[in-house]
């Protein structure tokens, strides 16, 4: 995974030098509101729908909703998950510029975005079959960056280390005894996600995206997507 992201950020970081491109943007002129939706192909497939509004200065919103499911015991639970987040980004260049050590001056151009997103995110799974339904909420927390060029092809690279929440076969504790034959229960699990995504801007204010996703505790996700951008 780690091979991959290196050749996949230096691909995308060629492009980010030029000033303009066919939608007369300055390369690095990445769009903050935006409307989209995934299909996603995972453990069980499913579909995400997503919009980001920028507002004042280096902030923008994201509300993100995934409608997917999960395998145990070879049944299939229905789950959603729901996320708000506050993001904040900067580029690259305005960061390390207003660094500066003994005197010495850096001047690096913004040829990347860096970005980080916090929130929260709710996550309801059911099945049917035994009546379960619970729900749960979790800190949601992802930071990344974002190249390449606004008029073509752009990249992102982030990590989520928010807890994932999932099902489990509840296990009676030691010297108790349990009457119950079979209950699930709901667990979370520290998890580590590392994500890649490409987006092509077919034209001004349209796109489309694709996006891997790699986690400790779930089945790696591809999603394909397409976005109205403004």
């Amino acid at each position: 995974m780690k091979n991959i992201l290196v050749i996949f950020f230096t691909l995308f970081s060629f492009s980010a030098f030029s000033e303009e491109g066919r939608f007369g943007r300055e390369a690095n002129e990445y769009q903050y509101t935006s409307i989209g939706l995934s299909l996603i192909s995972a453990e069980d497939d499913g579909i995400a729908l997503n919009a980001s509004l920028a507002l004042p200065g280096p902030l923008y919103l994201v509300i993100e909703r995934r409608a997917d499911g999960i395998d145990v015991d070879s049944e299939t639970y229905d789950k959603v998950m729901n996320a708000f987040r506050l993001g904040i980004h900067a580029g690259i260049g305005d960061i390390l510029n207003s660094v500066s050590s003994k005197g010495v001056t850096f001047n690096i151009e913004n040829f990347m975005d860096v970005y980080t997103e916090i929130g929260v995110k709710t996550t309801s799974l059911e099945n049917s079959i035994n009546n379960f339904s619970e729900d749960d909420a979790e800190a949601n927390v992802i930071a990344g960056l974002r190249f390449g060029n606004s008029n073509d092809w752009e990249g992102k690279i982030f990590a989520d280390f928010s807890k994932e929440t999932d099902v489990s076969l509840y296990q009676c504790p030691t010297g108790q005894v349990c009457t119950e034959e079979i209950k699930y229960v709901l667990k979370d699990e520290a998890d580590r996600k590392f994500g890649a995504e490409a987006v092509f801007n077919i034209r001004k204010h349209t796109a489309v995206s694709f996006k891997v996703i790699s986690s400790d505790v779930l089945d790696s996700s591809f999603e394909i997507g397409f976005r109205l951008t403004f």
